[in-house]
């Protein structure tokens, strides 16, 4: 009996390592189905890429051409060193030899090396020199991990003319790659950060191509498997004109503001400037944070493209607004006349002409032309806040225009509407004095200024400013307004540069019609007080069209702490339009009997 008892336990024992065996043979089994078959593309790959490196062949961008074909923006070929970081061993040797051969400095390549990514080539060196190649090349056997990459680099030939409008690239952002604008786009990317390159990234991108080549066991390339090249990016052609732009560039040379110029039936922006500028092949290569910080926090603002982004004060160019607004509302006809003593006293106050001694009797051409606040301050009380406000916004003030840029301002067209729900106050007469000759709290970018210009020029239709050509949805919006109303006003805008405020801005054999503007930046008795400093100086406008019968170009000039317009903004728009218009001379003509214009008088500028 205990026989048989000892032989069951030996029975289960041996049934218990007979079922074991089972199990593993099974589990045996069952793992080499899951690594040959289930897994066997993984492995596959894995041993692929133990002997052959996929290279990433970069896609050039779609140049950008101006509106006769000049290329504005292009590619021309650079060098990167790359790092093959699956074959990394010893970091010490390769950061001196890297050091060494290079010339840079080791602490700079260890930080590079501490940002890298498991199995991601890094790039240690962009837009590598002739000799760094030389160096690298010679030293192929030391440096298995090291190679260089040809990459299309992007160049800016005008450096920082037209920056703003034309834009920079830089390596899409944490927050960029969570946007599904950029869902395809992978981390390290070049892409649009500002400008055309930003609004147009999309278009402007081709599609990668890549190398699949055969390496050795020491990470050396020996061969090609698979090629699959590039395609370009689609060339995009701009409304910007080259010639006139490097002539807006040149009118600026050494002052602060900005100017656009623009088709004033179509709204092809044909020149656009803002200085100081930045120059976009700093960012092609991917900017160090010394000379971004230096840029970011410049007094200067060499980031801001003054034309969409710079809020002002109107000043004297609203004129044109409150002018039109007072013709169709029938305050005014253009024989409306009022006088002038230099100043006018309204709901208790004084307010000042900008000639002390007065303009004397004037009509609408004469006000337009001689610039009387005086006179406006009139129009302004009978024309009344919200007649204003209906007619600035009607030809495009307090709203974004809608050009292809981003981040565009919308600037302020102050309504008692607008003060109520910002300020919860009512709104009193006595600001609309103000307002009336674009002071207050009225405040405009230039781009909203030259469509201004552009409505009277083109017959009364508002345009959408655009940058490149053919965009849709940009037919002009017609406002409705009469053309005796447009003819007045232009009469007015005539006698400014025929022998008013703005004749620094006149043409020989071209009649340019314009309309100077001098925007305050401090009160009148802080800049008496102070009548040398350059910062407190008021901001000079103008705003022109030409030629006057049959208008080609429409535009805003505006200069920072330029005196007056006349001044400071009236020869910048002459310089400009003399390269529109093919002529050489370098100094408007003067209106018979008229001797030059004086310089401005510090805090009571005779001049607007």
């Amino acid at each position: 009996m205990r026989l048989y008892e000892d032989l069951r336990v030996v029975q289960n024992r041996l049934a218990a390592l007979q079922a074991l065996v089972v199990v593993l043979l099974v589990a045996l089994v069952i793992q080499f189905w899951n690594l040959q078959v289930v897994r066997a593309r993984h492995f596959r790959e894995l041993a692929e890429n133990n002997r052959s490196r996929l290279v990433v062949v970069a896609a050039p961008r779609g140049a950008l051409l101006d509106r006769k074909g000049v290329v504005l923006v292009g590619n021309r070929p650079s060098f990167n060193v790359v790092l093959n970081t699956e074959r990394l061993a010893s970091v010490d040797r390769l950061v001196s030899r890297l050091a060494g051969t290079l010339g840079v400095g080791e602490a700079q390549i260890r930080e590079r090396l501490a940002h890298r990514q498991p199995y991601q080539p890094l790039v240690l060196k962009s837009d590598a020199s002739l000799a760094d190649v030389a160096a690298l090349e010679a030293r192929r056997l030391e440096l298995p991990e090291v190679s260089i990459e040809v990459v299309p680099l992007r160049s800016y030939p005008l450096a920082s003319a037209a920056a703003h409008a034309l834009g920079r690239i830089g390596e899409i952002t944490e927050r960029q790659l969570q946007s599904p604008e950029y869902q395809s786009i992978s981390a390290g990317s070049l892409v649009g950060q500002a400008g055309v390159e930003y609004r147009y990234n999309r278009q402007l991108m081709g599609k990668d191509g890549y190398l699949r080549v055969i390496v050795n066991s020491r990470g050396q390339e020996t061969g090609v498997a698979e090629r699959l090249p590039p395609v370009d990016g689609p060339s995009l052609a701009l409304t910007i004109d080259a010639g006139l732009q490097a002539a807006m560039e040149r009118a600026f040379a050494g002052r602060a503001g900005s100017a656009v110029a623009l088709d004033p039936y179509t709204g092809e922006i044909l020149a656009m400037a803002s200085t100081p500028a930045y120059d976009p092949n700093s960012f092609a290569t991917g900017i160090d944070a010394a000379m971004w910080a230096s840029l970011a926090t410049d007094p200067q603002t060499p980031l801001i493209n003054r034309v969409i982004q710079g809020t002002y004060s109107p000043g004297s160019t609203f004129k044109l607004v409150t002018s039109t607004a007072a013709l169709e509302e029938g305050v005014i006809t253009p024989a409306t006349t009022f006088f002038c003593p230099g100043q006018a006293t309204f709901y208790g106050n004084v307010f000042h002409c900008h000639k002390k001694g007065g303009h004397g009797t004037l009509d609408l051409k004469g006000a337009i032309a001689n610039s009387c606040n005086v006179y406006f301050y009139n129009v302004g009380v009978r024309l009344e806040i919200q007649r204003i406000a209906k007619w600035a916004k009607a030809m495009g003030l307090g709203a974004p225009t809608g050009i292809d840029l981003p981040n565009e301002g919308s600037g302020i067209m102050p309504s008692p509407e607008w003060k109520m729900r910002l300020f919860k106050q009512p709104w009193y007469a006595g600001e609309t004095v103000s307002v009336a000759i674009g002071q207050g709290q009225v405040s405009v970018t230039p781009l909203q200024m030259a469509r201004v210009a552009a409505v009277i020029a083109n017959g009364g239709k508002l345009v959408k400013p655009h940058l490149v050509r053919g965009a849709p949805n940009t037919e002009p919006v017609d406002l409705g307004i009469k053309p005796s109303s447009l003819e007045a006003v232009r009469d007015g805008m005539l006698a400014v540069v025929a022998g008013g405020t703005g004749h620094r801005a006149a043409l020989t054999g071209i009649t340019v019609a314009g309309k100077t503007g001098t925007a305050q930046v401090v009160a009148r008795a802080r800049l008496e007080k102070s009548p040398n400093s350059p910062e407190m100086l008021p901001h000079g406008w103008f705003l022109c069209f030409a030629p006057a019968e049959h208008p080609t170009i429409a535009m805003a000039v505006l200069v920072e702490h330029g005196k007056s317009g006349a001044e400071g903004a009236a020869p910048v728009a002459h310089e400009i339009l003399a390269e529109w218009f093919g002529l050489t001379r370098t100094e408007p003509p003067l209106a018979p009997g008229m001797a030059p214009l004086p310089p401005a008088v510090a805090g009571t500028p005779e001049v607007d």
